[in-house]
């Protein structure tokens, strides 16, 4: 990351939402203290009832523990609540199942200061990438999610359900007040929807090295529903929140315009 002459660097945090990852978060948190060592880094371990806490213990990683399994979305609050509170310029969310890789740390966050952006996801899919290596349901609901988000936003994201973003300090607000499910599609139409930029970078991504997707054979027939949902509500409360934001400024100008017309001026 290029940082102009003279000015600090941003502080940046890496934050890794952890349920049962016993296996795989050692290393982990290893690969990136090893990748970006300069980035500081903040495990929230959401409620796991296997020996994820004592590894994390032993790793002394700073680590944020909710007392119960939360769900995904309400880690990645903690996250930006902590990020918010303690002067955070950005985070980057990373997952702790060892599909990420640690060496695209460093890229995006590039990528996320030059091009302005408020949230970038990290995206394993594009134009010329497709979606052809995943399976069939997951192909289908990640065309579906994409389609709605471009139908209601005018924007096609590719990867709408990426671990692996980065989030601007102008948007800890806005991500830290609102009840998200997952902070994937809903979250990234919503923020469209109100005026903030949001961008995609190409990553890749390594095999799952243990357990299973959070996603049931039951819910692959039930999240794209509540997804689709979830999209409708984020895109009509976006445009309506730009709404209410733009009319006091237009309000402000009439007024002065009145006032002005009453004086002759």
């Amino acid at each position: 990351m290029n940082i102009a002459a003279g000015r600090p660097a941003p502080r940046v945090l890496v934050a890794i939402p952890a349920f049962n990852e016993a296996p795989t978060i050692a290393s982990v948190v290893e690969r990136v203290r090893a990748e970006a060592p300069e980035l500081d880094l903040l495990v929230i371990d959401d409620g796991s009832s296997d020996p994820t806490g004592a590894v994390l213990r032993r790793s002394g990683v700073a680590t944020a523990t909710h007392l119960a399994n939360l769900g995904y979305g309400r880690a990645l609050q903690t996250a930006i609540t902590y990020a918010e509170r303690t002067g955070y310029d950005a985070l980057i969310t990373f997952d702790a199942d060892g599909q990420h890789r640690a060496s695209d740390l460093r890229p995006l966050l590039a990528a996320f200061t030059e091009g302005g952006y408020d949230l970038l996801i990290g995206s394993r899919f594009d134009a010329r990438r497709g979606y052809a290596a995943e399976p069939l349901v997951r192909r289908l609901g990640m065309r579906l999610f994409s389609t709605l988000i471009a139908l209601f936003t005018g924007r096609r994201i590719y990867d709408t359900s990426s671990g692996l973003k980065v989030i601007g300090r102008r948007v800890f607000p806005v991500l830290r007040a609102r009840p998200f499910v997952d902070f994937h599609a809903e979250a990234l139409v919503y923020l469209i929807e109100s005026g903030y930029t949001v961008g995609e970078s190409p990553i890749a991504v390594e095999p799952r090295r243990h357990g299973e997707s959070m996603y049931s054979p039951l819910s692959a027939l039930k999240y794209p529903m509540k997804v689709s949902f979830l999209i409708l509500i984020g895109a009509l409360e976006g445009r309506l929140g730009r709404r209410r934001a733009q009319t006091p400024a237009r309000s402000g100008r009439i007024e002065r315009v009145e006032e002005q017309m009453r004086h002759g001026g």
